[in-house]
């Protein structure tokens, strides 16, 4: 059995945290200003994945309201969800990520970002896949006020 799921993540500009995408720092001016680290990649991912399962958004496990949640690192996220697959009896077999930026350039990145995300979701390398678009500046993100992310993965029965 194969399930497949979308997710999408969002965070603007304005804090002096580093930027962490795909579970990587990104040399950046500016971080998000969000409750975790921000990682916008990983975030949309999370909910990919558990959309895929049935499951809930990032907030319904991690509420903003929760203390501990806090600056935490979204690699920590993954517990949860990695729960939930192994209960499930499923694991990632693909992941295609899209985000969508003005700034800062971010393809040189793209390898270190799919091994990272690779190791985390125990996948293969090659079956990770990051593109980028600007939205030639037609919304928030296009004009370099945030970045948005859009997650898709698919999982298969072990």
């Amino acid at each position: 059995m194969i399930k497949v799921g979308i997710g999408k993540d969002s965070h603007k500009f304005g804090s002096n945290k580093p930027l962490i995408l795909g579970g990587i720092e990104i040399p950046s001016e500016q971080g998000f200003e969000s409750h975790s680290d921000g990682d916008v990649v990983l975030h949309a991912l999370f909910n990919a994945i558990s959309s895929a399962l049935g499951g809930g958004s990032i907030g319904y496990y991690y509420p903003n309201d929760d203390s501990s949640n806090y600056n935490k690192v979204s690699k920590e996220f993954f517990e949860k969800i990695y729960e939930l697959l192994k209960q499930n009896n499923y694991k990632v077999c693909n992941i295609s990520i899209t985000i969508e930026a003005k700034q800062p350039k971010l393809e040189p990145h793209f390898p270190a970002m799919r091994k990272s995300i690779a190791d985390i979701c125990e996948t293969d390398i090659n079956s990770v896949g990051i593109t980028a678009t600007t939205g030639e500046g037609l919304t928030a993100f296009g004009k370099g006020e945030g970045i948005q992310v859009i997650a898709m993965v698919s999982l298969i029965q072990c």
